[in-house]
């Protein structure tokens, strides 16, 4: 199940988190066994401006209880303030083979089971916030497999739920293990397509055989616009009980269905642009006189990087 990975996608789409956008930008790309080397304090530790980090590293050992005091201590000294439970350390390893124990939002540490494998490669965004003599002080806000690391990969989008092909899947499965849990938008927007057919036909590749479905247009100040999608849901209703329509104005905070027997979600966004755009002969055929479809016509992009932030607030168009 993925996250926003690594974002926590599914926990924000059942509306356990505020929003949908992590700003993996604002992490520079650094070395853990760099780090390790670094000058280290003989006693105590040195604190200084936080640094916001991108390690790639190995699972060694899933989150257990550690001590945060010092943890905590460095936070208020250097102004870094989390909304989130900290609580638990994991272990991870070095393209050295150096291991190190490193905080992680309990948020965050939950999920990881579920999509990295112990002896997997992954990415973590973590804040580097003091040294001790044993190493740097880091605090892990956010993973995700790495690139190239099919297991793993494997492992993060969970059960294949059948949208699209072995060779093309436009969006992230996430599993949840309660059906009939309500599923909220990324985002405000507004109801374009709502497929109640859970055997309707598709004869274009990048739509795929999704099941029940619902698709919201969420439309910005700026004119710019994204299309998200909910799939293999086993209802498509509201807060109410009762069916959704084209044309409903929704919130984040709102039900729009509820995750079906499969216990498996799929979720895909796919922004408006002149990118990407399927002009093809095949489209066109199926869907060129349907507006309900318009959005199927913009390819899909990986809904654990894209950011909803940089389009500005949501508002009805």
């Amino acid at each position: 199940m993925r996250k926003l990975a690594g974002l926590s996608l599914l926990a924000i789409l059942l509306g356990l988190l505020p929003a949908l956008g992590f700003d993996y930008a604002r992490y520079e790309a650094a070395d853990l066994d760099a780090l390790l080397a670094a000058r280290r304090p003989r006693a105590g530790f040195d604190t200084f401006p936080p640094r916001a980090l991108k390690l790639d590293v190995t699972l060694a050992a899933y989150a257990e209880p550690c001590q945060t005091g010092l943890l905590s201590r460095a936070m208020t000294m250097v102004g870094v303030t989390v909304n989130a439970q900290i609580s638990r350390c994991i272990k991870v390893r070095s393209a050295k083979g150096a291991q190190q124990r490193v905080f992680i939002q309990d948020l965050v540490a939950d999920f990881l089971p579920k999509e990295i494998p112990l002896g997997h490669r992954l990415t973590l965004f973590a804040v580097h916030l003091y040294t001790t003599p044993d190493g740097p002080g880091l605090l892990v806000n956010e993973f995700k497999s790495e690139p190239g690391d099919d297991a793993a990969k494997a492992a993060a989008n969970g059960p294949n739920c059948g949208c699209g092909s072995p060779d093309f899947h436009p969006g992230v499965d996430l599993t949840n293990d309660v059906a009939g849990a309500p599923v909220r938008p990324a985002a405000d927007g507004i109801v374009v397509k709502v497929e109640t057919d859970e055997n309707a036909a598709v004869a274009v590749p990048t739509i795929g055989h999704c099941g029940r479905y619902i698709v919201i247009k969420h439309s910005y100040p700026d004119g710019r616009a994204v299309f998200t999608r909910y799939a293999q849901l086993g209802r498509v209703v509201g807060a109410d009980g009762r069916p959704l329509a084209a044309g409903a104005k929704v919130t984040k905070a709102d039900k729009i269905g509820e995750v079906g027997s499969k216990k498996v979600l799929h979720f895909e966004v796919r922004p408006v642009g002149a990118d990407g755009v399927d002009k093809s002969a095949a489209w066109l055929a199926q869907y060129g006189a349907d507006p309900a479809m318009a959005w199927s016509r913009y390819q899909p992009v990986d809904p654990q990087t894209f950011d909803f932030g940089k389009l500005g607030e949501a508002g009805s168009k």
